[in-house]
Order: structure tokens, then C-alpha cells, then sequence
């Protein structure tokens, strides 16, 4: 019996592989499988946010979390977790995602008293190395991030929007044109749709970065020969700038005042042909405020409280920015929660802004939601704008400029939807 046992183990020493190379990559796939296994067991269970409720998978790697990112439908993932888990959920091994109003002011409301500034995760706004300062957006020290705003601010005050509204009434009055142009020369929506596919984004976006500089020479030479008061006249004013600074924040104001209002319109437009009761009542409203579309300015607009609902209604249902902007926590309570310092958090618009807890009939286009003392609503719950440091610089040119192009659209022309078996959103 005991030969026999010698024999077997005998064999199996022989049966392993003789190559050290073979040896050693068996070895280390081994200690790999049984790491792995251990930081899936420590994630899952023995993480400080093991107690969170959210998908297995994404306690265990980002892979959930990338998947959603990458997969096209971010916002309607994000929503969907929340519904199946609660008002809190883990999205990633170290990440939590709320969607309540009380998180998103305790996360990013400006730090006063003892509470501690939720600063912005590297993982998401560090573009890596860069010869300049990072932009308004990106930039994460809070003191870089001061500096700059108080730069722009005087342009984005209401001051100084009146001062060019002239010039965006001009390209407002382009705009309208152009769809009046369009819409009598083709007969079928699909023609436009090569001229819209992008047929080389990265080309794009080096023409982008190519614009923005030359924008910024043109401005430097004009320096004292224009009369405008456009966004760059109080830096250039000052007299101290740099010209790669400069074209920093041309790019990200060219980037952000035109795709994020793209994007807005798009789903206000599809909204209003979607619920005639409310695209009939705003026309109402538009055209018998005005005569002329010369009448249409920052100030009238602003007094017809229905356009304004229909705003704040577009913005609620389709946000330019519809996930969840990463903070790193020092160490803090979150709507009740206990989370640890270094973990990510955030609050996802558009879960938070489409939670029936928050507006009755979430999914529903209701402007009459905005007006008056409607109690049901609550209206915290839709930050398109963000609050605190870091609310955005443009909010007042964002509604001006919002107000002016839909009741300009509005009085100019009659709206119908193409096709109506189309789910667009």
C-alpha cells in the first residue's frame, strides 16, 4: 500500500511542468486568482461601504460602472438603480451615487461653519499634464478655481448681459431664419441626417481647440478698438493675462454656451411637440405679449411666467448635464449617512429630478408644476445649475438666452411632430 502511495505522488511531482518559464507563470496566475478572490471577498464584505445597497458587481471592480458610462444610457441606468436599491447607491467600489435635495446641499453647498469643502475627484476633472492652468471647470484647487471666477464674473453679471443682448437677439434672429430656409427647402427629415453625423470627432474637436485660439488673437489685437463689452474686455481691461490662459477659457466657454443649450433645446422642443395643451398655451402667451420679434428682449421675456414654467420644466426633464458631478468626502453626513473621508460621492440629476417622490408625475411635461405656490413639487430637486462654488458662472446668459430662442421660435412659427411613433428621449 505504501509503494503505491509513493508511486502516485511520485507521478505527480513528474507530471508537473520542467520549464521554470511554465512554473512561474502557473505561480503567478495562481497568487493572481487567489488576490483577486480576496479583494472581491474584502470589497463585498469588509469595505467600509460594504453596508451600501447597490449592484453586486459594482461593489466588486468599476466594470458596472464603466459599463453604464460607456453603454449610452448613463442617466436611465443611474435612475433605474436608485429605483431598484434606495436613495442611496454604491456604483463603484469606492463611490456612492444619492439622489436626494438634502445630499445635494449637504455635497456641494459652500463650506461654511464646520462643514469641510467637498473637493472635486481627480479620477474625473484631471486632464493630466498640462503647460497651463486647467480651465474654470476642471481646475480643482478651490483657490485656482476662485481666482478664475472672479475674472468672469463681471461678464456673466446682468449688467453686463444687457450690454450684449443686442448681439444675441442678432443670432437668434439668424438662427430662426435659417430654420425658416430649411424647413421650406426639404421635404423629408432624413436628408438632414448626413449633414448631422459627425464624421470625425477627434478632427472636431482639434478645429474646436484651432477656433478658439484665433478667436483669442482677433480679441488681443482688438484690445483697445472695440467698443463691446464681450466676456474677455474685463481680463484684457486689467492689462495682466496670459494668452494661453486665455485660450483655455475660450475653448470651454465656446464648448459649454453652445452644446449645452443645444442639448437643452432639443428636449424642450420635443417636450412642447409632445404635449400640445402646453405648446398651444405658450404660443398664447408669446404672441399676444408681442407685435415684432424686435419687441422680444432679456427683460419682456423674462415677465411671461408660462415660458418661464416651460423652461424650468425642459431643464427638469432633460438637464445639459444629466449625471451625478464626483466630490471627494472628508469625512461627513450625507442626508443621514455616515460616509468615510477619500470615499467619491455625488448626486445624479437626473434621478433626483425625475423621482415621483420629489415632482408627482415625474416622466410628465407639466410647466404649470413651476408656477405659483404648487406644494406638491419640490422644486430643490432640479439643479440643472448646480449650487455653491461651483454653480455655473453662466446661469443668468443660460436663461436669457433659453427665453429668447423659444419665444422667438414660438411667435415666428407653427410647430408640428414629423413622426409621431418615434420615441426621440
Amino acid at each position: 500500500m505504501l509503494s503505491c502511495v509513493l508511486d502516485t505522488n511520485c507521478s505527480l511531482i513528474y507530471s508537473l511542468p520542467q520549464s521554470p518559464l511554465l512554473l512561474g507563470l502557473i505561480l503567478f496566475l495562481t497568487t493572481l486568482a487567489f488576490w483577486l478572490s480576496g479583494l472581491v471577498i474584502y470589497r463585498v464584505f469588509f469595505h467600509p461601504l460594504a453596508g451600501y445597497p447597490g449592484p453586486t458587481l459594482a461593489a466588486c471592480s468599476q466594470f458596472w460602472f464603466i459599463r453604464a458610462w460607456t453603454g449610452g444610457n448613463y442617466p436611465f441606468d443611474m435612475r433605474r438603480a436608485h429605483d431598484e436599491y434606495c436613495d442611496v447607491v454604491r456604483i463603484a467600489p469606492n463611490e456612492l451615487s444619492f439622489k436626494t435635495p438634502q445630499a445635494y446641499k449637504d455635497i456641494y453647498s459652500h463650506a461654511v461653519g464646520d462643514k469641510r469643502p467637498f473637493l472635486e475627484s481627480r479620477v474625473f476633472y484631471d486632464r493630466g499634464p498640462s503647460v497651463v492652468q486647467p480651465d474654470i471647470v476642471f481646475t480643482i484647487d478651490p483657490e485656482q478655481h476662485r481666482s478664475q471666477r472672479r475674472s468672469l464674473s463681471h461678464a456673466f453679471s446682468a449688467k453686463a448681459l444687457r450690454g450684449v443682448e443686442d448681439i444675441i437677439r442678432s443670432h437668434v434672429r439668424l438662427f430662426t431664419d435659417q430654420i425658416g430656409k430649411h424647413a421650406k427647402r426639404l421635404s423629408i427629415p432624413e436628408s438632414l441626417l448626413f449633414w448631422l453625423m459627425p464624421s470625425d470627432l477627434k478632427r472636431n474637436v482639434d478645429l474646436h481647440e484651432i477656433r478658439a485660439e484665433e478667436k483669442v488673437d482677433q480679441r488681443i489685437k482688438l484690445r483697445d478698438l472695440s467698443t463691446r463689452e464681450d466676456f474677455f474686455a474685463y481680463i484684457l481691461r486689467r492689462g495682466s493675462f496670459n494668452k494661453n490662459q486665455l485660450a483655455e477659457r475660450a475653448k470651454i466657454l465656446l464648448l459649454e454656451g453652445s452644446e449645452t443649450m443645444a442639448t437643452f433645446l432639443a428636449g424642450v422642443t420635443y417636450f412642447l411637440l409632445t404635449t400640445p395643451a402646453a405648446l398651444k398655451k405658450l404660443q398664447h402667451e408669446v404672441r399676444s405679449s408681442f407685435s415684432s420679434e424686435d419687441e422680444m428682449d432679456g427683460d419682456s421675456t423674462k415677465k411671461l411666467p408660462y415660458l418661464h414654467a416651460v423652461v424650468e420644466e425642459g431643464l427638469r426633464l432633460f438637464p445639459p448635464v444629466p449625471l451625478g458631478l464626483p466630490r471627494v468626502c472628508p469625512g461627513a453626513t450625507i442626508d443621514g449617512y455616515y460616509v468615510p473621508s477619500g470615499t467619491e460621492v455625488s448626486v445624479d440629476n437626473f434621478a433626483m429630478s425625475r423621482d415621483a417622490q420629489n415632482f408627482p408625475d415625474p416622466d410628465e411635461f407639466h410647466p404649470e408644476r413651476w408656477i405659483g405656490l404648487n406644494t406638491r413639487s419640490n422644486k430643490e430637486a432640479s439643479r440643472p445649475f448646480s449650487i455653491g462654488p461651483r454653480a455655473c458662472l453662466g446661469i443668468n446668459l443660460a436663461y436669457l438666452e433659453a427665453r429668447m430662442i423659444i419665444a422667438t421660435m414660438v411667435y415666428s412659427y407653427d410647430w408640428e411632430l414629423v413622426d409621431k411613433e418615434v420615441d426621440w428621449f
